[in-house]
């Protein structure tokens, strides 16, 4: 199976894992890392990274289809709506799934040749791809920090490299064809099927024999559905179909997996041409996921396989395959490495700028001469880490007095910033407890209100953020809630994956009030970088907000707000330069603080870089 929960004992949870990437970061750069996991420091979003995805969405979308129901020229969205649970899978329930309303096409309009295959694939990608790249367009615009132009993305390249996918996966439908089906034929053909089949609109229980099960000789429409690798469902929630060790430390999520001749062979898309240090990390991660399966599998079945397919060099590169003492090495390294990282939380000078030599790979993956660059020169932090041209001499907390006024303010540390509370409250009002996905609830203390904002429906525990049928009157326990003020100067209590809503324990006393909130906080920090949006609001009119992530000798935050609460000095600011930030409110989702100005707020520099 290529997914695996977490079982009930689950203490870590899914902020708290490691995983490929990580691993990966920190052994290039510890202090990268720490930039980058722990303050949370967002390199800049270039669409390339994007790209990637728009392809491997076209390429997973177009192999959930069937030559054997549609046509070449059918509708992008027959197979979309993909029946889902309350946790965003695949709906195990008796439901109806979409390939079932879908009736076999007639023998003759089958595609019989893999030239006639090749060709109907080439016209479902050429239907997906520029859908999948409006979303992740789409996607690109409302980040924070994007950067570049969208007009740069080659259409038609990343069309060639979906393509060069679909012939690389036709390599495998070739050899189902010539196997007569594999091993599995007869049970296919009786309908049955994967615990987690691969994705191809079907349920689970197909009750009866595959309706595009052939009665006489084996066809190619039906390697084409034996042959189809696992990959996650298009329809599925994003991270809902992990594979967690069972340990709970490590999860991983994998491209595609082929299994249909009872051989596990694990792909990694990249839509590359492999060039560079960052194929090093491909092989690291394609290594990292056999240790995963065979770890999730009771240590009792390996990996047959593992390759990447660099889309752009159309090359697949077949990676070694570690051994068991390998991979039992490999475990007890990364959960060393997990107990350093997450167990508990290391300090910024247990992570110090030293970074891993260059590796060299030209097109393809393969491996070259390492290049005598430093990778301290192609970083994102160079200017504010002491690799580079920054330091490590940063703000901390204390009384500040800004240039050219009498005011002073008393700094906060970072690290000191927590909007979150628990307190005891009556329900004093619910609608939509039973009609709405989310309900609208007001608590009250004494005479005193807040509105509930529920932007989570699960904690992170995996359990419901509020009591099924809660109702006025009820004694709640608010645990964890993240306090803000609206713009009318109203108490919200916002849930998110680290709070939740619980019944309260008989005779359980809250040992917050309400009124206990501090609104305003002073802050002082390193600019990192800024960010910017825009877009039209629900009333048709353009709003423009900013925002910087500054550091502290304590941590980062990112403080944002409408653009013009700022005043003028930031459109002066510059990386590296200090600042205080003060009368600030606070947020919070997860594990990272924000903070919000607003027209009360000051913002001045002290100290130019």
């Amino acid at each position: 199976m290529p997914v695996h929960f977490a079982s009930e004992e689950d203490s870590i949870g899914p902020y708290n894992r490691l995983s490929a990437s990580q691993a990966n970061a920190y052994n290039n750069c510890s202090r990268l890392w720490y930039y980058e996991k722990i303050l949370r420091f967002k390199m800049p979003q270039i669409p390339v990274l994007f790209v990637g995805r728009a392809v491997e969405d076209a390429v997973c979308k177009m192999l959930r289809e069937s030559p054997g129901l549609m046509v070449s020229s059918a509708d992008s969205k027959l197979l979309e709506s993909t029946p889902l649970d309350e946790n965003g899978l695949p709906n195990r329930a008796d439901v109806d799934w979409p390939a079932s309303k879908l009736l076999a096409l007639p023998e003759k309009m089958q595609p019989s040749t893999i030239d006639e295959m090749k060709k109907w694939g080439r016209e479902r990608l050429d239907i997906h791809l520029p859908l999948s790249l409006e979303e992740m367009r789409i996607e690109w615009e409302s980040e924070e920090r994007k950067s570049g132009n969208w007009s740069t993305v080659n259409t038609q390249y990343c069309l060639k490299m979906c393509y060069t996918a679909l012939d690389m996966h036709l390599v495998e439908l070739q050899r189902c064809f010539e196997a007569n089906g594999g091993p599995s034929l007869v049970s296919w053909r009786e309908g049955n099927r994967d615990f987690w089949p691969a994705p191809d609109g079907r349920g689970f229980d197909l009750k009866s024999s595959h309706p595009l099960a052939s009665k006489d000789s084996f066809t190619l429409v039906e390697a084409w559905e034996i042959c189809r690798p696992w990959f996650v469902d298009p329809g599925a929630q994003k991270f809902s179909m992990n594979a967690i060790h069972p340990e709970h430390w490590f999860q991983g999520e994998y491209d595609l997996v082929y299994r249909w001749d009872g051989q596990i062979k694990i792909v990694d898309l990249k839509a590359s041409v492999g060039k560079g240090d960052r194929s090093g990390n491909y092989v690291d991660q394609l290594r990292m996921y056999a240790m995963l399966w065979w770890v999730t599998h009771d240590k009792k079945e390996m990996v047959n396989s593992l390759e990447i397919w660099y889309l752009g060099a159309n090359v697949v590169k077949e990676i070694e395959l570690p051994s068991v003492t390998e991979l039992q090495q490999m475990e007890s390294d990364l959960k060393d490495m997990w107990k350093v990282l997450r167990e508990t939380k290391p300090d910024i000078e247990q992570c110090p700028p030293n970074p891993a030599p260059m590796r060299g790979f030209s097109a393809g993956g393969k491996a070259i001469d390492a290049p005598k660059d430093s990778r301290c020169m192609s970083c994102d932090w160079q200017n504010i880490c002491p690799g580079g041209s920054g330091n490590d001499d940063l703000p901390s907390a204390g009384i500040v007095n800004l240039p050219g006024s009498t005011s002073s303010f008393d700094i906060t540390e970072i690290a000191q910033l927590d909007p979150r509370a628990t307190i005891i409250a009556e329900v004093f009002s619910v609608v939509g407890a039973n009609t709405k996905p989310v309900p609208q609830i007001t608590i009250s203390q004494g005479s005193n209100f807040a509105k509930i904002q529920i932007i989570s429906e699960t904690h992170e525990s995996g359990q419901k953020s509020w009591p099924i049928g809660i109702k006025k009157g009820d004694i709640v326990k608010l645990e964890g809630l993240v306090f803000t003020v609206n713009w009318k100067g109203e108490i919200m209590l916002k849930v998110d994956p680290h709070a939740r809503i619980i019944p309260a324990l008989p005779g359980e006393e809250s040992t917050t009030d309400l009124l206990s909130y501090r609104a305003k906080y002073h802050v002082a920090g390193r600019v990192i970088y800024r960010f910017d949006k825009r877009g039209i609001g629900r009333n048709g009119k353009e709003w423009h907000r900013k925002g910087m992530m500054i550091q502290d000798s304590s941590g980062a935050m990112k403080v944002g707000g409408w653009a013009n609460d700022w005043g003028p000095q930031y459109s002066t600011v510059n990386i590296g330069d200090t600042v205080v930030i003060a009368n600030i409110g606070i947020d919070a989702w997860a594990t990272e603080v924000r903070g919000e100005i607003s027209r009360n707020s000051t913002f001045q520099i002290i100290d130019r870089i």
